[in-house]
């Protein structure tokens, strides 16, 4: 069942997220956020009049996730509508659950070897040394960001079971994931209504860790982890939640092949 999991994994996401064409894959996993990373930290940087960007390298590496969390995992069960495959899938035996959370594996893999490329370039361009780093630390406090995200795109994707305006809405949360994880904007700097909000986002407790990590601080970093982790788990129950409601509500309408 584990290997079946993995198998099935690996085909979605081959054949759903650009592998079948490499351009398409290297255009808008590697050389659009590379560009993005950049846009993002010169324009911080000249915001808040900062000589080290350190802080929004880390922050917007890791936000660069979005890619797959939100989109990649987003579209997950509008694509497989628009292949005709999702009321075979709905059809079908097997535990759609199970093949739900399959779909959405391989981009918490994928999201981590982007936000690694961002971390790259990062320091490449802007001349940013990590030497002295706990890479493990940083490594896990960056896969748990991958995987709360991941979740967190599995409450957006069952909204594609009732909706084709799926565009709008992952858009919209990539949006509100960047104002509110303090990847661009420190979350000490936003009103007090939007700080309250940012404690129940994905990734701002997953950024705020890996900052302390990039600047030598290890006090305080396996708590955030751990709330993350949490997070992670509240956001998959909803998830699944959601799913299971909205697949009712769509056999219910017979709104599985409208598209």
């Amino acid at each position: 069942m584990i290997a079946r999991f993995f198998r099935q994994s690996m085909m979605s996401f081959k054949a759903l997220f650009g592998w079948l064409d490499p351009k398409i894959y290297i255009l808008v996993k590697i050389v659009n956020p590379i560009f993005q990373l950049v846009f993002y930290c010169l324009l911080a940087g000249y915001a808040f009049k900062a000589k080290d960007i350190k802080p929004w390298v880390i922050g917007n590496s890791i936000i660069l996730c979005t890619y797959n969390c939100i989109f990649g995992v987003g579209t997950v069960l509008s694509n497989d509508r628009r292949a005709g495959t999702l009321k075979l899938v709905t059809a079908s035996p097997a535990n759609n659950i199970y093949i739900f959370v399959s779909k959405a594996f391989m981009h918490v893999i994928d999201s981590f070897f982007t936000v690694a490329i961002g971390f790259i370039a990062g320091s490449i361009i802007f001349n940013i040394s990590f030497a002295g780093v706990n890479f493990v630390l940083l490594a896990l406090a960056i896969f748990i960001a991958m995987i709360s995200a991941t979740c967190f795109g599995l409450i957006i994707s069952s909204l594609g079971l009732v909706t084709r305006d799926m565009n709008l809405i992952m858009n919209s949360v990539v949006m509100i994931l960047k104002l509110l994880s303090g990847a661009i904007i420190p979350i000490a700097k936003l009103p007090s209504g939007l700080q309250k909000i940012t404690y129940y986002m994905p990734l701002s407790r997953s950024i705020k860790a890996a900052k302390l990590i990039g600047n030598g601080v290890g006090e305080g970093v396996y708590s955030l982890i751990g709330q993350e982790i949490v997070v992670a788990l509240i956001y998959a129950l909803i998830g699944i939640i959601m799913f299971v409601i909205t697949e009712k509500i769509a056999i219910d309408r017979g709104t599985l092949e409208a598209y």
